[in-house]
């Protein structure tokens, strides 16, 4: 495979696309975002941390939330933090340091499933704790989370083996203690046998 160069927009490309895998592909388009990315900078000594204005907005936007959760305006703080997380995985530019966006939207991401779980929206909070796992992030709150969108949902089974594995990783957790006494107690009422 060969990579064709285009001097005036600075770009790469696949120089026969039909016989490039799937991931040369993806590899060739993100050096042209990060290029994209890179180009437009107009500060000549930029560094990659997080731009300022742009931290400025996101967290601003989680602010209202948490002032809207505060004043149990619950679907409006939804919203709001829905929003930050939006501007935090899709504003920032490419070349910014990933490790600081990354504890912000887990952080962030937390907040916005404690509400989905509140306001009785379980699949979607499911959703997001996909995407909280995805990030590496294996602590015994996103556990407790997990087990019980699963038990919202009425999926005992796969409450209990969450709640286990949790428990595999932080065995003196008592939420989770008591969480997968309640998911086989319900899995037991389902079952029939109480």
């Amino acid at each position: 495979m060969s990579i064709l160069y285009n001097e005036n927009s600075k770009m790469i490309s696949v120089a026969q696309p039909d016989e490039a895998t799937e991931i040369f592909a993806i590899n060739v388009a993100q050096i042209n975002k990060l290029s994209k990315s890179i180009i437009a900078e107009s500060n000549p000594n930029f560094t990659p941390k997080p731009n300022d204005n742009t931290t400025a907005m996101i967290q601003k936007m989680f602010q209202t939330g948490i002032t809207k959760m505060k004043e149990q305006k619950l679907n409006d703080a939804l919203k709001s933090i829905s929003l930050a997380i939006e501007m935090a995985t899709r504003n920032r530019s490419p070349y910014e340091a990933f490790a600081l966006q990354l504890q912000e939207l887990q952080f962030m991401l937390k907040h916005k499933i404690d509400l989905e779980l509140v306001l009785g929206k379980p699949m979607d909070a499911l959703q997001d704790l996909e995407m909280l796992m995805g990030t590496g992030l294996a602590t015994p709150d996103v556990f407790i989370r997990l087990t019980d969108a699963l038990l919202k949902l009425g999926q005992f089974n796969e409450a209990t083996a969450v709640c286990e594995r949790g428990l595999s990783l932080s065995p003196n957790e008592t939420k989770l203690k008591a969480l997968i006494l309640q998911c086989n107690r319900l899995l037991a009422e389902y079952n029939g046998d109480i």
